[in-house]
């Protein structure tokens, strides 16, 4: 989910305790200082600080969700020529590494009650992506596409996009309004 950069950054702005440098942020942004902090700053709420603990333990899978999104993406369309390749790619590369994002990401308990159903939002929308990724590749197993199978894998692709477009316009919206 390549839309955490500026998540984390709005983050960062929140509080006066230094972060760590995370994948997340935007590849321009100057490195964190190390300074310390002017007295006249306060310290982290606790929302701040669950906020950053769910983004630090996101930072730690996000790497198989991209593998995965970079992946698929760079298939382009499926076609009966390039049937195979594609099947090869979903089969090895990138189901796998969803899989993994997936399973790591319900082992992910926010403990407050607002990031725990903003949570809820990604799980869902995670779980209609690794489906729809299933039918898809189910749809390319046989020697002809099934592209009745196939549109249904696109359909819960499109229906997982909007659950995680849901979660992170309200994330955005939650980070914002902790500062």
């Amino acid at each position: 989910m390549k839309k955490w950069g500026s998540l984390f950054l709005s983050l960062a702005l929140l509080s006066s305790a230094a972060l760590p440098a995370s994948a997340f942020a935007a590849p321009a942004a100057p490195a964190a200082s190390t300074a310390p902090a002017p007295q006249e700053q306060t310290e982290a709420s606790p929302e701040q600080i669950e906020a950053r603990d769910y983004m630090d333990r996101m930072d730690a899978i996000v790497q198989y969700e991209d593998k995965a999104a970079d992946a698929f993406n760079a298939v382009g369309y499926v076609s009966a020529a390039n049937r195979k390749d594609v099947y090869t790619a979903m089969n090895n590369v990138i189901i796998p590494n969803y899989s993994k994002f997936y399973y790591q990401l319900k082992q992910i308990k926010p403990a407050g009650k607002t990031l725990s159903d903003l949570h809820a939002y990604y799980l869902q929308g995670a779980s209609l992506q690794l489906q729809g990724m299933q039918l898809m590749k189910k749809s390319l197993y046989g020697a002809k596409i099934n592209w009745t199978t196939y549109k249904q894998g696109q359909a819960k692709l499109k229906s997982g996009k909007a659950k995680l477009d849901v979660f992170t316009t309200r994330f955005q919206t939650y980070v914002n309004n902790l500062k």
